[in-house]
């Protein structure tokens, strides 16, 4: 396939196994996937009307962007002046190209779980994309989400982000091979068949033993929930039958019921069942959880329209109190700040 024609993305919630999916397909000797450049997402927040070239101006001050470690003159190089909105497609392909070119690579990629969302963007600007979708059991990703600084700690909210995910990628699933992270663990030679089959690549025993393998294991923010993926396969994450009661499982499985059917999740056999109205008050009652959390989140897409606020306090403040509680799982760990752009690749004041 032609790399340039064909690029590789990887979509899930978060917490489903993206980043090990990742590293197993960039321990291939021919693939890099790069670490959440999320340029659809940064390009949503950013005024539709403005020039182009003022997007990637802003885009390259994102803090996705500064932990790519990228000098933008890598993307830029070569784009016209002024750059139409369907050209931004290029300086998508050449931010990719340049990240895998770096450590020897042909076939590039990304890595960035909520461009589920704008699949038919890329669809529209890479017609021949290549896209993987990996789903995780949705009990398994509510728990864990809500142990993640920057994710809800209703589980409520959390199962219901599955749902909205199953929407985005249902209209392009004959264009989108779906692989489940139980199976990446369970059958790994024949789970990455099928991926490397879909993306037309040669099989190798690289992605087997990406510990040993991935290009660089640091190419990415140093959060200690990424970080445990650059490790050898095994069994990962909290136990959700453990840790859930079965009001929480039932509330889970009721709201992301429709992934379940669609991949396969059977409901959990209970010793108790619980009833139909405490699995709706357990629901109800995270209200608050969930309307905190989507005040949280248009605060911080309000101050990300404005380049100025990536690197301020308030940002760091925002962050801190989407989900104060998961903090206690990760003590003594600041978040570290993105590294600087070359001075001389920044926009004049």
């Amino acid at each position: 396939m032609d790399p340039a024609r064909s690029p590789i993305f990887i979509v899930g919630t978060g917490r489903s196994g993206t980043t090990l999916l990742r590293f197993m397909m960039s321990a291939h000797p021919r693939i890099y996937i790069t670490h959440e450049a999320s340029f659809y997402l940064w390009e949503r927040l950013f005024p539709r009307q403005a020039p182009r070239r003022a997007f990637l101006d802003y885009y390259f001050q994102s803090l996705s962007y500064r932990w790519l470690r990228l000098d933008p003159a890598l993307v830029t190089e070569g784009l016209p002046d002024p750059l139409p909105r369907e050209r931004m497609c290029d300086a998508y392909a050449a931010l990719m190209r340049a990240k895998a070119a770096h450590y020897g690579r042909v076939r590039f990629g990304d890595k960035t779980p909520s461009h589920a969302a704008f699949l038919g963007r890329i669809f529209e600007d890479f017609p021949e994309a290549r896209v993987i979708h990996i789903v995780r059991d949705p009990r398994g990703v509510a728990l864990s989400l809500s142990r993640m600084p920057w994710a809800p700690g209703s589980l409520y909210a959390n199962a219901r982000f599955c749902e909205v995910e199953r929407r985005q990628v249902e209209p392009y699933k004959r264009r989108v091979l779906q692989i489940r992270l139980e199976d990446l663990l369970g059958d790994a030679r024949g789970t990455m068949g099928r991926v490397l089959e879909h993306v037309g690549e040669p099989w190798d025993d690289a992605v087997l033993d990406h510990a040993r393998h991935i290009p660089d294991p640091h190419d990415m923010p140093p959060f200690p929930w990424l970080e445990s993926s650059a490790q050898p396969r095994g069994e990962r994450g909290v136990k959700w039958r453990e840790a859930l009661t079965p009001v929480e499982i039932r509330m889970i499985e009721r709201q992301a019921r429709r992934v379940m059917a669609a991949h396969g999740y059977e409901p959990a056999k209970l010793e108790r069942e619980p009833g139909g109205l405490a699995i709706w008050w357990q629901g109800f009652k995270q209200l608050p959880l969930r309307l905190h959390a989507l005040g949280c989140y248009a605060h911080m897409a309000w101050r990300a329209r404005d380049a100025r606020n990536f690197d301020s306090e308030k940002s760091n403040q925002l962050w801190h109190r989407l989900n104060p509680p998961a903090w206690q799982h990760y003590p003594g760990f600041v978040l570290p700040p993105a590294p600087p752009l070359p001075s001389r690749m920044l926009p004049a004041a």
